[in-house]
């Protein structure tokens, strides 16, 4: 590890001994009748005034079964600069988590960048991967365990300007090695590839492909739809998956793989707190999965049917999703960390000041990315299992 690195991962260390969030808890219930001048304005995306001073918002005595309250969550590690965003991947065998920064530096332009971190879990050091590397895989946004692996992730990079396509990538956490496995849809540059997810097969992944990057000024028009994807890392086939989004965001399985989830983030164009449409989508979609063989000798591959509402967010939108072994769906928004049944029925909250982007889960507990800070939750139950 050479010194700057070094540097950085003291630095970033965190306060790991530091004192507890709150964990008191409130109930759903109390919103049922607020009267008139206790309502939110369309624009107010921070968490409700109501639940100030707990951890936890309980709608479902189920969450109670799911998320360890008697414990706060706590700061698992934090800095000075929005270095915890997306990307979150859990690396038993390393006892790592690999994550990615918000974007960073002059953001108007294609000057920005987006920093590579890894927390081990254990000590709670944060270090940064070499610079180099973020350079090569530009804008670095989703990522997931690479099937067959305990070293390797895929990961998706956003791209820049025309010189730097968005891609699907596999990087060693080991060596640092990376390649490129997807770079384009027919001869068409991605939008900016978000997040991804593999099927139950390990071959197929999806990944979901809003125009962020556009909005965000480092990114050419959009060439595409906005678009979820599948791809046969064997057959090396693309496929668009599903459409009418606004904006594609996470995507996440069900344990027993027949359920899909999807996020739609099309509320925020991408630009800051002035780009907010209440109007458009802060709304988890659930996708039944198919699986059909393409003719006699052709091969199986998974689609996406029946496109259904799933839930809507309570504060903010609903960015990265996981699940846990039961199938509960677990988002993070501007409330922080917002639990669902299989159903869809809301049954509480993790209560994050600042909100949440991404999570992951490691055994069980769940590390939620709050931008400056890394939340850990305790959990009573683990997350699911990944092909």
């Amino acid at each position: 590890m050479g010194l700057l690195v070094v540097i950085v991962a003291l630095a970033l260390c965190a306060a790991w001994a530091q004192a507890a969030l709150p964990n008191g808890i409130c109930s759903y219930s109390s919103l049922a009748v607020l009267g008139p001048g206790s309502m939110r304005a369309a624009n107010n995306f921070s968490p409700l005034s109501q639940f100030k001073g707990c951890g936890y918002a309980v709608a479902d005595n189920a969450f109670l079964g799911l998320v360890d309250t008697s414990a706060a969550p706590r700061v698992a590690a934090e800095a000075s600069y929005a270095f915890a965003h997306e990307a979150p991947v859990y690396l038993p065998a390393l006892k790592q988590i690999f994550f990615v920064s918000n974007r960073l530096g002059n953001t108007s332009g294609v000057t920005q960048f987006i920093e590579l971190n890894t927390l081990d879990i254990s000590t709670g050091t944060v270090t940064k991967l070499p610079e180099t590397l973020g350079n090569s895989l530009a804008m670095s946004n989703g990522a997931t365990n690479l099937p067959g692996t305990d070293d390797s992730i895929a990961l998706l990079t956003q791209g820049k300007g025309d010189w730097q396509p968005g891609a699907v990538n596999k990087l060693n956490l080991k060596t640092l090695k990376h390649e490129v496995l997807l770079d384009n849809y027919l001869g068409r540059q991605f939008n900016s590839p978000n997040d991804i997810a593999f099927f139950k097969d390990g071959r197929t992944l999806f990944f979901t492909d809003p125009p962020y990057g556009f909005a965000q000024n480092f990114k050419l028009q959009p060439q595409l739809g906005n678009y979820v994807y599948a791809y046969d890392t064997v057959s090396k086939i693309v496929s668009v998956a599903a459409d009418g989004f606004v904006k594609p965001n996470g995507v996440a399985f069900s344990p027993d793989y027949k359920t899909a989830y999807v996020t739609d983030t099309g509320m925020a164009d991408g630009t800051g707190p002035s780009g907010f449409n209440p109007a458009n989508p802060q709304t988890i979609y659930a996708f039944d999965m198919e699986t059909a063989k393409s003719g006699k000798s052709g091969s199986f591959f998974p689609t996406l049917r029946n496109r259904r509402t799933f839930a809507v967010a309570e504060t903010g939108l609903p960015d990265g999703i996981r699940l846990d072994v039961q199938g509960n769906v677990y988002t993070g928004t501007g409330a922080g960390v917002e639990v669902f049944a299989p159903s869809g029925k809301r049954l509480g909250t993790v209560l994050i000041e600042g909100g949440v982007a991404n999570l992951v889960f490691a055994d069980k507990v769940l590390y939620a990315l709050n931008e400056k800070r890394i939340i850990a939750v305790q959990m009573r139950v683990p997350g699911a299992k990944l092909p």
